[in-house]
């Protein structure tokens, strides 16, 4: 059973997206007086272009860093059950907190970051 507020935000919710969308066409004339105005503004923002792509490449390069070290857990697990008798003991548990404790923290970090990388920000993290 729910609320009849419920009912009637998740009706306006369906009926605000389900509403079709009319497409609005520029006259030919209007493009044309407006392409070499549009020229200018992209040739002006081409560097912070080209700045926020390089930035946001980085950090989604950090980001899967930080997915591939979470796999350092289950190597770690592994070293402790299958190499506890060849003394693999400690660099087991060394690599569970790298992949489990370290690794998912640096990746929230990053993921909250990456709108800072997508400016173009050189950030040292």
């Amino acid at each position: 059973m729910m609320n009849n507020s419920i009912m009637v935000v998740l009706a306006v919710c369906c009926l605000m997206f389900a509403m079709p969308q009319r497409a609005k066409a520029i006259d030919p004339v209007t493009m044309a007086i407006l392409a070499p105005v549009a020229l200018k503004v992209a040739e002006a923002a081409k560097p912070f272009v080209i700045r926020s792509v390089v930035g946001t490449g980085k950090g989604l390069f950090k980001i899967g860093k930080d997915v591939f070290e979470i796999l350092y857990l289950p190597y770690g697990l592994g070293e402790i059950t299958l190499g506890l008798p060849f003394n693999k003991g400690r660099k087991g548990l060394v690599h569970i907190v790298r992949g489990g404790v370290i690794a998912p923290a640096k990746l929230l970090v990053h993921i909250i970051i990456l709108p800072v990388y997508m400016t173009g920000a050189r950030i040292n993290i």
